[in-house]
Protein backbone atom coordinates (compact mmCIF):
# COMPACT_ATOMS: atom_id res chain seq x y z
CA UNK A 1 0.00 0.00 0.00
CA UNK A 2 2.98 2.64 1.17
CA UNK A 3 4.10 1.72 -2.53
CA UNK A 4 1.38 2.52 -4.50
CA UNK A 5 1.39 5.75 -2.01
CA UNK A 6 4.95 6.10 -3.07
CA UNK A 7 4.45 5.83 -6.87
CA UNK A 8 0.93 7.81 -6.81
CA UNK A 9 2.78 10.72 -5.26
CA UNK A 10 5.83 10.04 -7.69
CA UNK A 11 3.20 10.42 -10.60
CA UNK A 12 1.93 13.46 -8.98
CA UNK A 13 4.83 15.75 -8.65
CA UNK A 14 6.28 14.42 -11.98
CA UNK A 15 2.59 16.05 -13.33
CA UNK A 16 3.45 18.93 -11.26
CA UNK A 17 6.41 19.59 -12.81
CA UNK A 18 5.56 19.34 -16.19
CA UNK A 19 3.54 21.97 -15.94
CA UNK A 20 5.86 24.25 -13.44
CA UNK A 21 6.87 25.89 -16.86
CA UNK A 22 3.89 27.10 -17.67
CA UNK A 23 2.58 28.24 -14.57
CA UNK A 24 6.24 29.94 -13.91
CA UNK A 25 5.52 32.07 -17.28
CA UNK A 26 2.04 32.81 -16.52
CA UNK A 27 3.30 34.73 -13.11
CA UNK A 28 6.21 36.22 -15.71
CA UNK A 29 3.77 38.05 -18.04
CA UNK A 30 1.04 38.75 -15.07
CA UNK A 31 4.37 40.46 -13.21
CA UNK A 32 5.44 42.35 -16.21
CA UNK A 33 2.02 43.50 -17.10
CA UNK A 34 1.71 44.59 -13.12
CA UNK A 35 5.15 46.05 -12.90
CA UNK A 36 4.69 48.17 -16.35
CA UNK A 37 1.09 49.90 -15.25
CA UNK A 38 2.01 50.26 -11.42
CA UNK A 39 2.95 54.19 -11.81
CA UNK A 40 -0.40 54.81 -13.44
CA UNK A 41 -2.59 52.91 -11.25
CA UNK A 42 -0.56 55.01 -8.04
CA UNK A 43 -0.77 58.10 -9.97
CA UNK A 44 -4.80 57.01 -10.91
CA UNK A 45 -3.24 57.75 -14.67
CA UNK A 46 -4.32 55.00 -16.43
CA UNK A 47 -5.48 57.08 -19.58
CA UNK A 48 -2.16 57.68 -20.28
CA UNK A 49 -1.95 53.88 -20.83
CA UNK A 50 -5.51 54.44 -22.86
CA UNK A 51 -4.31 57.25 -24.87
CA UNK A 52 -1.24 55.69 -26.18
CA UNK A 53 -1.55 55.04 -30.22
CA UNK A 54 -2.80 52.71 -31.83
CA UNK A 55 -4.82 51.84 -28.69
CA UNK A 56 -7.85 54.97 -28.84
CA UNK A 57 -8.15 53.46 -32.61
CA UNK A 58 -8.96 49.90 -32.08
CA UNK A 59 -10.58 50.76 -28.72
CA UNK A 60 -12.81 52.84 -30.89
CA UNK A 61 -13.15 50.48 -34.31
CA UNK A 62 -14.28 47.46 -31.65
CA UNK A 63 -17.29 49.60 -31.22
CA UNK A 64 -18.24 50.93 -34.09
CA UNK A 65 -16.74 47.51 -36.10
CA UNK A 66 -15.89 50.04 -39.48
CA UNK A 67 -19.48 52.19 -38.99
CA UNK A 68 -17.24 55.36 -39.15
CA UNK A 69 -18.56 58.80 -39.40
CA UNK A 70 -17.38 61.48 -41.27
CA UNK A 71 -17.23 63.60 -37.58
CA UNK A 72 -15.79 60.64 -35.33
CA UNK A 73 -14.28 61.58 -32.19
CA UNK A 74 -10.81 61.46 -33.51
CA UNK A 75 -11.40 63.26 -36.88
CA UNK A 76 -8.97 65.43 -35.84
CA UNK A 77 -6.43 63.24 -36.38
CA UNK A 78 -7.82 60.86 -38.88
CA UNK A 79 -10.25 60.27 -41.66
CA UNK A 80 -13.17 57.87 -41.72
CA UNK A 81 -11.47 55.64 -44.46
CA UNK A 82 -8.09 55.38 -42.33
CA UNK A 83 -9.90 52.85 -40.35
CA UNK A 84 -9.61 50.25 -43.42
CA UNK A 85 -5.96 50.24 -42.02
CA UNK A 86 -6.92 48.39 -38.84
CA UNK A 87 -7.27 44.66 -39.55
CA UNK A 88 -10.19 43.47 -38.18
CA UNK A 89 -9.26 40.40 -35.57
CA UNK A 90 -7.72 42.66 -32.51
CA UNK A 91 -11.11 44.90 -32.58
CA UNK A 92 -13.51 42.03 -32.68
CA UNK A 93 -11.33 40.51 -29.58
CA UNK A 94 -11.52 43.49 -27.60
CA UNK A 95 -15.40 43.52 -28.95
CA UNK A 96 -15.70 40.45 -27.27
CA UNK A 97 -14.71 41.65 -23.33
CA UNK A 98 -16.02 45.01 -24.39
CA UNK A 99 -18.96 44.33 -21.36
CA UNK A 100 -15.38 45.50 -19.28
CA UNK A 101 -15.51 48.72 -20.53
CA UNK A 102 -13.54 49.35 -23.77
CA UNK A 103 -10.44 50.57 -22.53
CA UNK A 104 -10.60 48.03 -19.96
CA UNK A 105 -11.42 45.12 -22.34
CA UNK A 106 -8.48 46.35 -24.68
CA UNK A 107 -5.82 46.08 -21.78
CA UNK A 108 -7.32 42.88 -21.28
CA UNK A 109 -7.40 41.32 -24.49
CA UNK A 110 -3.40 42.25 -24.80
CA UNK A 111 -2.71 40.74 -22.26
CA UNK A 112 -4.59 37.54 -22.87
CA UNK A 113 -2.71 37.38 -26.35
CA UNK A 114 0.49 38.30 -24.61
CA UNK A 115 0.17 35.22 -21.98
CA UNK A 116 -0.68 33.26 -25.28
CA UNK A 117 1.93 34.09 -27.13
CA UNK A 118 4.55 33.50 -24.43
CA UNK A 119 3.46 29.63 -23.93
CA UNK A 120 2.95 28.82 -27.30
CA UNK A 121 6.77 30.21 -28.13
CA UNK A 122 7.68 28.02 -25.21
CA UNK A 123 5.57 24.93 -26.54
CA UNK A 124 6.98 25.78 -29.89
CA UNK A 125 10.63 25.79 -28.84
CA UNK A 126 10.51 23.20 -26.43
CA UNK A 127 9.02 20.49 -28.96
CA UNK A 128 11.76 21.14 -31.48
CA UNK A 129 14.47 21.12 -29.35
CA UNK A 130 15.90 24.80 -30.89
CA UNK A 131 16.89 26.28 -27.65
CA UNK A 132 19.18 24.90 -24.67
CA UNK A 133 16.30 26.60 -22.05
CA UNK A 134 12.93 26.81 -23.42
CA UNK A 135 11.40 28.71 -20.19
CA UNK A 136 14.39 30.96 -20.07
CA UNK A 137 13.58 31.96 -23.86
CA UNK A 138 10.20 32.18 -23.27
CA UNK A 139 10.55 34.65 -20.46
CA UNK A 140 13.42 37.16 -22.05
CA UNK A 141 10.95 37.02 -25.28
CA UNK A 142 8.90 39.08 -22.70
CA UNK A 143 12.01 41.64 -23.02
CA UNK A 144 13.45 41.30 -26.12
CA UNK A 145 13.53 44.01 -27.79
CA UNK A 146 12.62 46.51 -25.18
CA UNK A 147 10.14 48.16 -27.57
CA UNK A 148 7.51 44.73 -27.06
CA UNK A 149 7.78 46.04 -23.23
CA UNK A 150 5.44 48.83 -24.37
CA UNK A 151 3.22 47.02 -27.24
CA UNK A 152 2.31 44.33 -25.15
CA UNK A 153 0.87 46.51 -22.61
CA UNK A 154 -1.26 48.83 -24.44
CA UNK A 155 -3.66 48.55 -27.45
CA UNK A 156 -1.44 47.12 -30.31
CA UNK A 157 -1.66 43.94 -32.33
CA UNK A 158 2.09 42.54 -31.66
CA UNK A 159 1.12 39.94 -29.25
CA UNK A 160 -2.16 38.83 -31.21
CA UNK A 161 0.47 38.68 -33.93
CA UNK A 162 3.12 37.06 -32.52
CA UNK A 163 0.45 34.41 -30.76
CA UNK A 164 -1.27 33.58 -34.24
CA UNK A 165 2.24 33.14 -35.99
CA UNK A 166 3.80 30.75 -33.02
CA UNK A 167 0.70 28.85 -32.99
CA UNK A 168 0.78 28.60 -36.97
CA UNK A 169 4.44 27.44 -36.75
CA UNK A 170 3.40 24.84 -33.68
CA UNK A 171 0.75 22.87 -35.59
CA UNK A 172 2.95 23.03 -39.21
CA UNK A 173 6.22 21.37 -36.83
CA UNK A 174 3.63 18.52 -35.69
CA UNK A 175 2.10 18.12 -39.20
CA UNK A 176 -1.55 19.50 -38.37
CA UNK A 177 -1.00 21.60 -41.85
CA UNK A 178 -4.75 22.83 -42.17
CA UNK A 179 -4.49 24.71 -38.04
CA UNK A 180 -1.00 26.14 -39.12
CA UNK A 181 -3.03 27.42 -42.11
CA UNK A 182 -5.63 28.88 -40.41
CA UNK A 183 -3.82 30.51 -37.86
CA UNK A 184 -1.68 32.19 -40.81
CA UNK A 185 -5.35 33.15 -41.90
CA UNK A 186 -5.88 34.84 -38.36
CA UNK A 187 -2.24 36.23 -38.10
CA UNK A 188 -3.02 38.18 -41.66
CA UNK A 189 -5.66 39.88 -40.57
CA UNK A 190 -4.06 40.86 -37.35
CA UNK A 191 -1.32 42.75 -39.23
CA UNK A 192 -0.63 42.54 -43.30
CA UNK A 193 2.35 40.96 -42.93
CA UNK A 194 0.62 37.96 -41.38
CA UNK A 195 0.19 37.06 -45.28
CA UNK A 196 3.85 36.62 -45.84
CA UNK A 197 3.49 33.36 -43.53
CA UNK A 198 1.89 31.65 -47.12
CA UNK A 199 5.08 32.72 -48.89
CA UNK A 200 7.34 31.22 -45.94
CA UNK A 201 5.43 27.91 -46.23
CA UNK A 202 5.20 27.84 -50.25
CA UNK A 203 9.28 27.81 -50.32
CA UNK A 204 9.24 25.53 -47.42
CA UNK A 205 7.04 22.50 -49.40
CA UNK A 206 8.80 23.21 -52.17
CA UNK A 207 11.89 22.03 -50.41
CA UNK A 208 10.58 19.21 -48.74
CA UNK A 209 8.55 18.20 -52.02
CA UNK A 210 5.31 18.16 -50.28
CA UNK A 211 3.29 18.98 -52.98
CA UNK A 212 -0.10 17.66 -52.29
CA UNK A 213 -0.04 20.35 -48.99
CA UNK A 214 0.89 23.74 -51.20
CA UNK A 215 -3.21 24.25 -51.76
CA UNK A 216 -3.75 24.34 -48.63
CA UNK A 217 -2.09 27.34 -48.64
CA UNK A 218 -5.28 28.74 -49.90
CA UNK A 219 -5.93 28.97 -46.34
CA UNK A 220 -3.98 31.47 -45.28
CA UNK A 221 -5.59 33.50 -47.90
CA UNK A 222 -9.00 33.13 -47.24
CA UNK A 223 -9.12 35.40 -43.75
CA UNK A 224 -7.73 38.47 -45.51
CA UNK A 225 -9.49 38.01 -48.70
CA UNK A 226 -13.00 37.87 -47.09
CA UNK A 227 -11.68 41.19 -45.10
CA UNK A 228 -10.93 42.61 -48.56
CA UNK A 229 -14.30 41.75 -50.12
CA UNK A 230 -15.85 42.94 -46.71
CA UNK A 231 -13.93 46.61 -47.54
CA UNK A 232 -15.13 46.28 -51.53
CA UNK A 233 -18.69 46.51 -50.42
CA UNK A 234 -18.39 49.05 -46.91
CA UNK A 235 -16.06 51.21 -48.63
CA UNK A 236 -16.43 50.88 -52.59
CA UNK A 237 -12.59 49.39 -52.50
CA UNK A 238 -11.19 45.82 -52.42
CA UNK A 239 -7.96 47.54 -51.69
CA UNK A 240 -8.57 50.32 -49.28
CA UNK A 241 -6.02 48.92 -47.36
CA UNK A 242 -3.26 49.63 -49.48
CA UNK A 243 -5.09 53.04 -50.75
CA UNK A 244 -4.94 53.95 -46.98
CA UNK A 245 -1.31 52.47 -46.04
CA UNK A 246 0.56 53.08 -49.88
CA UNK A 247 -0.54 56.67 -50.61
CA UNK A 248 1.68 58.91 -51.68
CA UNK A 249 1.61 61.03 -47.93
CA UNK A 250 1.89 57.58 -46.05
CA UNK A 251 4.11 55.26 -48.44
CA UNK A 252 5.19 52.84 -46.00
CA UNK A 253 7.03 50.49 -49.06
CA UNK A 254 9.43 51.35 -51.13
CA UNK A 255 10.18 49.92 -54.48
CA UNK A 256 14.47 49.54 -53.55
CA UNK A 257 15.42 47.90 -50.13
CA UNK A 258 17.25 50.27 -47.26
CA UNK A 259 15.30 53.59 -48.08
CA UNK A 260 14.75 54.78 -44.62
CA UNK A 261 18.48 54.08 -43.99
CA UNK A 262 19.49 55.54 -47.22
CA UNK A 263 17.33 58.97 -46.25
CA UNK A 264 19.35 59.22 -42.49
CA UNK A 265 22.43 58.63 -43.82
CA UNK A 266 21.73 61.36 -46.58
CA UNK A 267 20.78 64.27 -44.49
CA UNK A 268 23.39 63.67 -41.85
CA UNK A 269 21.16 62.22 -39.07
CA UNK A 270 24.28 59.33 -38.46
CA UNK A 271 23.39 58.49 -35.17
CA UNK A 272 19.78 57.65 -36.47
CA UNK A 273 21.36 55.96 -40.07
CA UNK A 274 23.84 53.90 -37.34
CA UNK A 275 20.91 53.07 -35.19
CA UNK A 276 18.69 51.36 -38.47
CA UNK A 277 22.23 49.87 -39.48
CA UNK A 278 22.15 47.78 -36.19
CA UNK A 279 18.47 46.64 -35.99
CA UNK A 280 19.59 45.55 -39.76
CA UNK A 281 22.70 43.50 -38.90
CA UNK A 282 21.29 41.95 -35.52
CA UNK A 283 18.21 40.95 -37.19
CA UNK A 284 19.64 39.80 -40.57
CA UNK A 285 22.62 37.87 -38.75
CA UNK A 286 20.16 36.45 -36.37
CA UNK A 287 18.23 35.39 -39.40
CA UNK A 288 20.50 33.82 -41.50
CA UNK A 289 21.63 31.96 -38.47
CA UNK A 290 18.15 30.22 -38.28
CA UNK A 291 19.62 28.35 -41.56
CA UNK A 292 21.36 25.56 -39.47
CA UNK A 293 18.78 25.52 -36.71
CA UNK A 294 15.78 24.67 -38.93
CA UNK A 295 15.27 25.45 -42.66
CA UNK A 296 11.36 26.24 -42.49
CA UNK A 297 11.75 28.44 -39.57
CA UNK A 298 14.54 29.84 -41.77
CA UNK A 299 11.99 29.86 -45.09
CA UNK A 300 9.73 31.94 -42.93
CA UNK A 301 12.28 34.68 -41.44
CA UNK A 302 13.57 35.48 -43.89
CA UNK A 303 10.62 36.22 -46.48
CA UNK A 304 9.76 38.74 -43.34
CA UNK A 305 13.19 40.03 -42.39
CA UNK A 306 13.39 40.87 -46.71
CA UNK A 307 9.93 42.51 -46.79
CA UNK A 308 11.17 44.47 -43.95
CA UNK A 309 14.22 46.04 -46.03
CA UNK A 310 11.42 47.97 -47.99
CA UNK A 311 9.84 49.56 -44.94
CA UNK A 312 10.47 53.03 -45.07
CA UNK A 313 9.45 54.38 -41.76
CA UNK A 314 10.74 55.43 -38.67
CA UNK A 315 10.00 53.15 -36.23
CA UNK A 316 11.27 50.34 -37.90
CA UNK A 317 12.13 48.70 -34.61
CA UNK A 318 8.61 47.88 -33.85
CA UNK A 319 7.77 46.38 -37.46
CA UNK A 320 10.68 44.12 -36.78
CA UNK A 321 8.90 43.11 -33.01
CA UNK A 322 7.69 39.84 -34.49
CA UNK A 323 10.96 38.64 -35.56
CA UNK A 324 12.60 38.78 -32.42
CA UNK A 325 11.30 35.62 -31.36
CA UNK A 326 13.15 34.17 -33.65
CA UNK A 327 16.01 35.90 -34.92
CA UNK A 328 17.08 37.03 -31.63
CA UNK A 329 15.75 34.51 -29.06
CA UNK A 330 16.44 31.58 -30.86
CA UNK A 331 18.98 32.55 -32.91
CA UNK A 332 21.12 34.01 -30.52
CA UNK A 333 20.23 31.13 -27.80
CA UNK A 334 23.82 30.05 -27.59
CA UNK A 335 25.10 33.28 -26.46
CA UNK A 336 21.49 34.37 -24.19
CA UNK A 337 21.74 30.97 -22.14
CA UNK A 338 24.83 31.17 -20.87
CA UNK A 339 26.01 32.01 -17.71
CA UNK A 340 27.93 35.57 -17.85
CA UNK A 341 24.84 36.49 -20.24
CA UNK A 342 21.95 35.59 -17.83
CA UNK A 343 23.32 37.77 -15.27
CA UNK A 344 24.00 40.52 -17.83
CA UNK A 345 20.19 40.37 -18.87
CA UNK A 346 18.54 40.17 -15.53
CA UNK A 347 19.49 44.02 -14.25
CA UNK A 348 18.79 45.07 -17.72
CA UNK A 349 14.90 44.47 -17.51
CA UNK A 350 14.21 47.03 -15.46
CA UNK A 351 16.12 49.30 -17.97
CA UNK A 352 13.38 48.09 -20.32
CA UNK A 353 10.40 49.51 -17.81
CA UNK A 354 12.11 53.21 -17.54
CA UNK A 355 12.75 53.22 -21.22
CA UNK A 356 9.08 51.98 -21.77
CA UNK A 357 7.67 54.63 -18.86
CA UNK A 358 10.09 57.41 -20.82
CA UNK A 359 9.11 56.84 -23.98
CA UNK A 360 5.32 56.15 -23.27
CA UNK A 361 4.07 60.14 -22.68
CA UNK A 362 5.56 61.30 -25.96
CA UNK A 363 3.12 59.10 -28.12
CA UNK A 364 -0.28 60.13 -26.61
CA UNK A 365 -3.61 61.17 -28.10
CA UNK A 366 -3.83 64.70 -26.95
CA UNK A 367 -6.33 65.39 -23.76
CA UNK A 368 -9.42 67.01 -25.82
CA UNK A 369 -9.72 64.62 -28.22
CA UNK A 370 -9.71 61.35 -26.13
CA UNK A 371 -12.35 63.25 -23.79
CA UNK A 372 -14.46 62.80 -26.83
CA UNK A 373 -13.18 59.39 -27.46
CA UNK A 374 -13.84 58.56 -24.02
CA UNK A 375 -17.49 60.42 -23.49
CA UNK A 376 -18.36 57.92 -26.78
CA UNK A 377 -17.48 54.99 -25.37
CA UNK A 378 -19.02 55.51 -21.71
CA UNK A 379 -16.06 55.17 -19.94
Amino acid sequence: MSMKLYRSIQQLDQRFSAYTPYLLLTFAVIASQLIFLTPYLLDGELDTIFRYWDGPNYAYLAKVLYQVPVDHPLSPYVKAEYYAAHLPLYPLAIRAFSFLGYNTAMLFTTFIFTWAATLTFYQLIKENGWVKAPAWSAFISLFIPARYVIYHNVGATEAPFIFFMCASLLFYFRGNYIAAFLMGGFAGITRITGILMGAGYFISLIIERKWKVIPLLALIAIPLFLTFTFYHFHYGDFFAYFNVNLSSSNKLIRSMPLQIFLSYGSHGKDHSAEFYLAMYAIFGLGTLSLYNINKALFCQMLVMYVFSLFIFHQDLARYLIPLAPFAIVVAYDKILTQTTSRLAVLPLIPLTYIYAWRVLPHNLCVPWVYKNLKFFLGQ
